[in-house]
């Protein structure tokens, strides 16, 4: 039994429709349509059509797919203490998932003269943790004195170490006082 050989092709409008005047014509050599014959054009035309349908289909399946991985990605928590995981292109080093997280650090007490405070990041940082940095709370004694600043000493994958310094004297300690952080990684 001879079968029609589809070709994944669409042609908007163009199935042929036998006329009452066509004659009965299967394929053979030198037969209408390219050897298709008149009798199995319009079928010939609707396979192309199936063929050119279920590939993209299956390119629609698989696109789905690389998509739903891709928002796989993204993750985060929005807590006081929290980070969103973002994917991107980096044009250095490829397919990469940003890390940005952020939070604060208020010891009891208030922050010490020379006194180092490690913060663990909410999340660890798969590669490198790539920046860091502090700023004070809004105390209601140190805000714009510049007597106290808070500065990263280390940061790894998994926490950061940042110092807080008394400029120029002693400065009252508030049970507030306190810091907010932030790194970036990937």
């Amino acid at each position: 039994m001879a079968t029609l050989i589809d070709a994944a092709e669409f042609t908007s409008n163009e199935v042929y429709q036998i006329q009452a005047t066509d004659p009965v014509e299967g394929a053979a050599s030198g037969a209408s349509f390219s050897g298709t014959g008149v009798s199995n054009q319009p079928h010939q035309q609707l396979a192309n059509r199936t063929a050119f349908l279920k590939h993209r289909q299956d390119v629609n399946i698989s696109n789905i797919g690389v998509l739903q991985a891709f928002m796989a990605n993204f993750a985060g928590s929005m807590g006081a203490n929290g980070y969103a995981a973002i994917p991107l292109a980096d044009v250095n080093r490829g397919s990469i998932v940003a890390i940005v997280q952020w939070g604060a650090m208020f010891p009891g007490g208030g922050l010490d003269d020379d006194a180092s405070y490690t913060v663990t990041w909410p999340t660890a940082f798969p590669n490198a943790c790539v920046w860091s940095m502090a700023t004070l709370s809004n105390s209601q004694a140190l805000r714009n004195t510049g007597k106290l600043i808070v500065e990263i000493v280390s940061f790894t994958t998994t926490a950061g170490t940042f110092r807080s310094d008394l400029i120029g004297g002693v400065v009252p300690q508030l049970p507030n006082d306190g810091f907010y952080w932030m790194a970036i990684g990937f």
